[in-house]
């Protein structure tokens, strides 16, 4: 008799489970459930240096252009003894989605003869500084012009007491020397 109890509280149990189961369905008001993708946006990061893409080309050798203005003893266009000329290096942040933080540093090139070139100043929005090291600056997200022009200017040094060439090294630079400078910029997103 006792294993008869137990089959009928076991069979009242499932029975009551299954009722209470029934009735939450019953008197549920509405369930329903959905799923969905979150598309995030990217932001863009699109640096130019002289109009050209540094994600896609870091070599922007072709795109400085240097200037020498001449004088009554120097031709326009080449650089010697005493000359003094310009080249323009732009960083454009325009289609750039984040602000940055930008670094440009020259430094006498691999290929380097004339040993008294030297970067004497720049120039950004009109004002002259000095240059000593190198330059460090931001472009923020919500700057109203998101472009910086830097214009550099390099001298050959032919002052004597300043120059490391003598007047028989300037001569050896003009048959097969080279004047060049490396230019690095470098740019890193702001946290």
């Amino acid at each position: 008799m006792k294993i008869k109890r137990k089959i009928i509280f076991f069979i009242s149990l499932m029975s009551l489970f299954y009722c209470v189961s029934l009735m939450q369905e019953t008197y549920a008001k509405y369930v329903s459930s959905a799923g969905a993708n979150a598309y995030l946006i990217v932001a863009r990061w699109n640096v130019l240096v002289n109009n050209q893409d540094i994600v896609d080309n870091s070599n922007f050798t072709d795109t400085i252009v240097p200037t020498f203005a001449g004088t009554t003893n120097i031709k326009s266009g080449v650089i010697a003894p005493t000359a003094e000329g310009s080249f323009d290096i732009t960083i454009d942040g325009t289609d750039t989605d984040v602000s940055f933080t930008y670094t440009v540093t020259l430094e006498d090139a691999q290929d380097n003869t004339v040993d008294d070139l030297v970067i004497t100043k720049y120039v950004i929005d009109n004002v002259e500084y000095q240059y000593t090291n190198g330059i460090t600056n931001n472009i923020l997200l919500n700057d109203v012009n998101r472009s910086v022009t830097i214009t550099f200017f390099v001298k050959w040094n032919d002052d004597a007491a300043t120059q490391t060439m003598d007047n028989a090294d300037d001569t050896e630079a003009t048959v097969d020397g080279v004047a060049s400078v490396k230019v690095n910029v470098n740019v890193i997103q702001l946290q």
